[in-house]
């Protein structure tokens, strides 16, 4: 459907193929990673290493089933592998759900990149500074980064699907969790990820981070970076474009030309006959300057004095 859409430009769509290497004959799953290989339409593997038959998950670096998975991708050409981490879904084990595993063999296979989804956030822990005593949620990531010597910048990437959307409504331990991993890992191992896919339209958590500072009290106290605008690009985009190997400028010109872009004016001329639902336009003030008018104007006994 994607390539219909997309005829005459550059390809909008990445595919990452979900393994599970636990279930099953090992070599029949390899055997299928080969067969996706051949269809050109894979981009990264995935894997879920805290699922698996009677709840009993595996580690990526188990010489049995993970070291195996990761040596094939590597031979088959796909470099690079993701894992689900923190963020306990139903039936997860906690056990094999850390991100010890992928940043150990992060260390085997140095050519090859390893995504640590949701960053090992886990939704129960309430982030704060680095506590390397205590590793839990994202300090897991970073005690396992520190464990075995991964400098920032390196084959190690973390990507903040539902973490931010969960903590965009506390910027203290937003703060914390945005700050320790551009700090720790780097500011261009840092990725965008929204789960819209479960929340709904992004457009709210894209407007959150564009808006959102790190203090300068939580910059000189923690040494958290500032996120200026070039690291706020970085996050939301330009950073999956190395990871990827994509030119961020070459593809925006393909883009430009295909045939669903050449189709918004269409769109746009649907959309104000009614005949297509408007455009999301925002309910409400989102600067500063549109707050202050709002509240001088508008918000009756809620004027400031």
């Amino acid at each position: 459907m994607v390539a219909g859409l997309t005829r005459g430009g550059a390809s909008r769509l990445l595919l990452q193929n979900v393994l599970a290497p636990n279930f099953g004959p090992l070599q029949a799953r390899l055997d299928d990673m080969t067969q996706t290989v051949e269809t050109g339409q894979v981009d990264a593997f995935k894997v879920y290493t805290a699922w698996g038959p009677g709840g009993h998950g595996f580690y990526l670096d188990d010489p049995a089933i993970g070291l195996p998975v990761v040596q094939h991708a590597h031979d088959l050409g796909v470099k690079i592998m993701c894992g689900h981490k923190g963020l306990t879904l139903l039936n997860f084990e906690s056990t094999w759900n850390q991100p010890r595993d992928m940043v150990a063999v992060s260390r085997q296979f140095p050519d090859m990149q390893f995504v640590v989804y949701h960053s090992a956030w886990t939704p129960s822990h309430v982030e704060g500074p680095y506590n390397p005593a205590d590793p839990v949620g994202i300090d897991s990531l970073l005690k396992a980064l520190d464990d075995y010597h991964v400098p920032p910048n390196s084959n190690v990437w973390a990507d903040v699907a539902s973490t931010w959307r969960v903590l965009l409504t506390d910027p203290t331990q937003a703060a914390h969790a945005i700050g320790k991993l551009l700090k720790r890992l780097g500011p261009n191992r840092v990725l965008w990820g929204t789960d819209s896919v479960w929340y709904g339209p992004p457009q709210t958590q894209i407007m959150a981070f564009r808006a959102f500072e790190i203090s300068a009290e939580y910059q000189d106290r923690y040494g958290y970076p500032a996120l200026t605008d070039a690291v706020k690009a970085g996050v939301l985009g330009l950073n999956a474009a190395e990871l990827f190997g994509l030119d961020p400028a070459a593809t925006r010109c393909a883009l430009a030309a295909d045939l669903l872009e050449r189709s918004r004016p269409v769109q746009r001329e649907l959309a104000a006959a009614g005949d297509l639902p408007a455009p999301w336009v925002a309910r409400g003030p989102v600067t500063r300057g549109q707050v202050l008018r709002w509240l001088a104007h508008e918000a009756g006994p809620w004027i400031p004095t």
